[in-house]
């Protein structure tokens, strides 16, 4: 947090408003209430340019990220549960406490506007009630666990069950830090390489499950936008997580390859799969999520089947040699990329989610010739939506066998938290 607490913000113009920085923040942090992820809201909202844009990424992603320390900041200076007090004036609390306890800017600055933000959000009649909390709230000397660590208690008391005291600390420090940018290279990496390496910039190969990635670099000290890189107006390379694309590499792909990717955007994977050599159909059941596929296909040249389709509903015709469903899931094991996830999850999520994962994976199924390879994955870190849910699916798909496992939680190296199955059809 210490490169962070140099942001201030620029002061508002004109008198008593909010700062455009902190104004997109809370409604970022408002939308992400609502189920959006607040990345993508951020990007819409925040400032173009200047000291306010990362203000706003700074507030945003911070509040989500210390959240647990924010409330136990906030719980003694509320005659009420912070969960029924009005969404604005929820996120602004929270939003001015965590810039207060792990911000630069000075306590008043902070409460004023505050203050200010309450009444741009239409609740100023709640203005007094925010000025007089956060001038109580200071760094908690007593914390539960599940707070000091930043995550909802459900989900570290299961994480300690699985993996430990010791692994469950160290995942939820890492959830707390940025995500390492990973470039993947439509082909020639080492060119790729080297022309990141002559802006200055730390390259590496990528590693998921304790293994480099080929093709795949980690990228450290790039501050701008992704489209200033070199290479991304040839489609040199497109951003996936590692854990991704070694998923995508369980496919096997080779050239003339027949692969339906069942589940594909924002599309990856299906861009993996392309730069490999297969012929790919890509299909998502949201046709709104398919324009970023189309466009990533046209930037990096390449070409795929688009369409939509539901495979919670039912298959679709044609055989095919592999058949790869990257399920829609809880999302837990990006915790880290999308903080918001840990507090809009609950455990029931978890079985909803399995019930509609094997409802896709066994329609996808039928699709796979004989002979042919069906590729499981999830990001997430729950068994229920991974190892659980395929024993339930080759208990009755015989003719399936598991050949490969690939289980990256809780991440040790670049990758994000995936699971992962490579099953062959008799």
């Amino acid at each position: 947090m210490s490169r962070e607490r140099r942001r201030g913000g620029s002061p508002p113009r004109g008198g008593n408003r909010a700062n455009p920085g902190r104004l997109a923040a809370a409604r970022a942090l408002l939308a992400s209430e609502e189920g959006r992820f607040v990345d993508e809201e951020l990007a819409r909202r925040a400032p173009e340019s200047g000291p306010d844009r990362g203000l706003a990424w700074f507030l945003a992603l911070g509040t989500l990220r210390r959240r647990g320390h924010v409330d136990a900041a906030l719980r003694p200076h509320l005659k009420q549960p912070l969960a029924s007090l009005d969404a604005p004036v929820r996120v602004v609390l929270r939003m001015a406490a965590f810039e207060k306890l792990f911000g630069r800017a000075g306590d008043h600055a902070v409460v004023d506007q505050a203050v200010e933000l309450t009444r741009a959000l239409k609740a100023g009649r709640a203005s007094g009630l925010v000025n007089a909390v956060l001038r109580k709230v200071e760094m908690p000397t007593e914390l539960s666990r599940a707070d000091a660590l930043d995550h909802p208690s459900w989900l570290v008391a299961r994480w300690d069950k699985r993996y430990g005291t010791e692994a469950t600390e160290a995942w939820c420090a890492a959830n707390a830090e940025e995500p390492p940018l990973v470039l993947v290279a439509r082909d020639e990496p080492e060119k790729l390489a080297e022309a990141l390496t002559a802006l200055g910039l730390t390259v590496r190969p990528a590693r998921a499950g304790g293994r480099d990635v080929p093709g795949a670099l980690r990228v450290e000290g790039h501050t701008g936008t992704i489209e200033t890189l070199p290479g991304y107006d040839d489609g040199a390379f497109w951003v996936q997580d590692a854990s991704a694309t070694a998923t995508a590499d369980l496919v096997g792909a080779t050239a003339g390859m027949r692969v339906l990717d069942t589940c594909a955007a924002p599309g990856g994977k299906t861009l993996r799969l392309l730069s490999q050599g297969a012929e790919v159909v890509a299909t998502d059941r949201e046709a709104r999520r398919l324009p970023r596929l189309r466009d990533s296909l046209r930037r990096t040249g390449m070409r795929a089947e688009v369409d939509v389709h539901d495979w919670v509903v039912a298959p679709r015709e044609g055989q095919f040699d592999a058949v790869i469903v990257d399920a829609p899931c809880t999302g837990l094991g990006t915790i880290r990329r999308s903080p918001e996830i840990r507090w809009s999850r609950v455990f029931r999520d978890v079985l909803a989610a399995s019930t509609k994962q094997l409802a896709i994976l066994a329609n996808a199924a039928t699709n796979v010739k004989p002979g042919g390879v069906l590729v499981y994955a999830v990001c997430s870190s729950e068994p229920e939506e991974g190892r659980i849910l395929v024993k339930r699916f080759l208990a009755d798909h015989a003719e399936f066998t598991v050949e490969t496992e690939l289980d990256t939680a809780p991440p040790e190296d670049d990758e994000d938290g995936f699971y992962a199955v490579r099953m062959v059809r008799a």
